[in-house]
């Protein structure tokens, strides 16, 4: 299983993440899901952080119910979410963890040294790293 980034969404993200710091970035990621399992990932959209925290981050309801609405107009799913660790690195924390749904695709960011990685949730195994495949277009 596999993520295919687009260039243009991961640098959407990651300047997101940057203009959040020192608190957490966070946002929903849609596309659609390939045959095999793999995300085929085609727009982000960046959320306020309503907790305003350095260490966790809720997803505005407004904005994440504006990016369902725009994704479904669009004919995509929202497949996962992003989120930053400032100060940190880009793997799940605990909090990650005890937040984790079954097949949702969590995208970490570490700022300000960036690094981006993607991970999904499995029961009984926790998380699971996936390759991120940059590809050069897609929408954004």
């Amino acid at each position: 299983m596999r993520v295919f980034l687009p260039e243009g969404v991961r640098r959407r993200v990651i300047e997101h993440a940057l203009r959040e710091y020192p608190n957490e970035a966070c946002g929903l990621l849609a596309g659609v899901r390939d045959r095999d399992g793999s995300f085929n990932i085609r727009a982000a959209y960046p959320t306020r952080n309503s907790a305003e925290s350095p260490i966790r981050y809720e997803i505005n309801p407004d904005d994440m119910y504006h990016a369902l609405m725009d994704a479904e107009s669009r004919g995509l799913e929202i497949l996962g979410a992003y989120h930053s660790h400032p100060l940190g690195q880009a793997v799940p924390s605990r909090m990650d963890e005890e937040r984790a749904h079954p097949g949702f695709l969590y995208v970490i960011v570490s700022v300000p040294k960036v690094r981006v990685r993607a991970f999904i949730w499995h029961r009984g195994e926790g998380f699971v790293e996936l390759l991120i495949v940059s590809v050069a277009h897609g929408e954004v």
